[in-house]
């Protein structure tokens, strides 16, 4: 991703393959996991094999996480949700999409699901905690320092392969921080509930990503289409293209992180090098996450009087059970 402008969001071939290497991802972190359960053997204490197959999972629970905040899935729920009552164009081509969205909606993690477990790994902003997880809410300030480390690797360098011993030193332990964090946070139902998540991801991503459905809303490309669906429902105004190019990114970063974890437990030899994806993939993470900062500052003034949030009856969900 390092090299396009970063107000541009990725374009449909980019974001197919970052969902392709999510689901590689996972389907890894998934194998690893049965296996274990198969041999009756319980996952190792954090920063170990097993923990690398988990943090595989999170990386692509990170791409999920960010493209839910763009809305996507979001839209896509406006848009099935309407589509019973009659939605005002041809659906074309994309109505068995849409339809098969919606007959699976009661087999798919809720808004509240997803919003908790994305903030018991990823500490995201969302305003749902999981009851028994305080959420994991030093990610954002951990996810800055390995980045920050990770971009100021050839800082002072004295070796043209790796940078410095301090450099390392500081990247190192930026990412046992981050490592220990995800791990910490993770449960039994993390892998499980990465596999439901990307696929409705993929779901949805299918649904805008065809022709006759962007045609319909007057859309140039996937993103155009979210946006419009969005409105339709006349759901909030996201910052859809910051976190849609923003996923990738963390993906990355956190892919890396999961090759790296046996080496965290170790000082001996340097832990990434000066060429390698992840650094790129840093300070695009980085500069996103300004822009999305500034973007979301005036939404954080003080509301002008007090609201209270409806009370709805629990929503009929697979996972609200296993988590029970």
């Amino acid at each position: 991703m390092a090299g396009r402008p970063l107000h541009e969001a990725p374009d449909a071939p980019t974001m197919l393959r970052a969902i392709g290497e999510a689901e590689r991802l996972i389907a890894q972190a998934h194998s690893f996991a049965t296996a274990l359960e198969d041999l009756g053997i319980d996952l190792p204490p954090p920063i170990a094999t097993a923990d690398s197959a988990q943090l595989r999972a999170i990386a692509g629970l990170y791409l999920a996480a960010e493209l839910d905040a763009a809305g996507l899935i979001g839209a896509a729920e406006a848009l099935t949700g309407l589509s019973g009552a009659g939605v005002p164009f041809a659906l074309g081509g994309a109505a068995p999409d849409v339809a098969q969205f919606w007959q699976h909606r009661h087999t798919r993690a809720t808004p509240d699901e997803r919003a908790a477990l994305f903030a018991r790994l990823f500490g995201s902003d969302t305003g749902v905690a999981a009851a028994d997880h305080p959420g994991n809410a030093d990610f954002e300030t951990d996810m800055i320092e390995l980045t920050e480390a990770l971009y100021k690797l050839d800082e002072a360098a004295t070796n043209p392969q790796w940078g410095g011993l301090q450099q390392q030193a500081r990247v190192r332990r930026a990412a046992t921080r981050v490592a220990e964090g995800l791990a910490n946070a993770a449960s039994g139902l993390t892998v499980m509930m990465a596999q439901d998540l990307l696929a409705t991801i993929k779901a949805a991503f299918a649904i805008f990503h065809h022709p006759d459905l962007r045609l319909a809303l007057g859309a140039h490309d996937v993103w155009g289409a979210v946006a419009g669906a969005l409105r339709m429902g006349r759901l909030p105004d996201v910052h859809t293209s910051l976190h849609a190019s923003r996923a990738a990114a963390g993906m990355t970063i956190l892919s890396w992180l999961a090759d790296a974890a046996p080496k965290l437990v170790t000082t001996a030899g340097p832990l990434v090098a000066l060429d390698h994806p992840v650094i790129p993939a840093a300070i695009d993470w980085l500069q996103l996450s300004l822009k999305i900062g500034e973007a979301s500052a005036p939404a954080a003034s003080p509301a002008t009087g007090p609201t209270a949030a409806p009370v709805t009856a629990p929503a009929r969900s697979p996972w609200a059970a296993l988590a029970a």
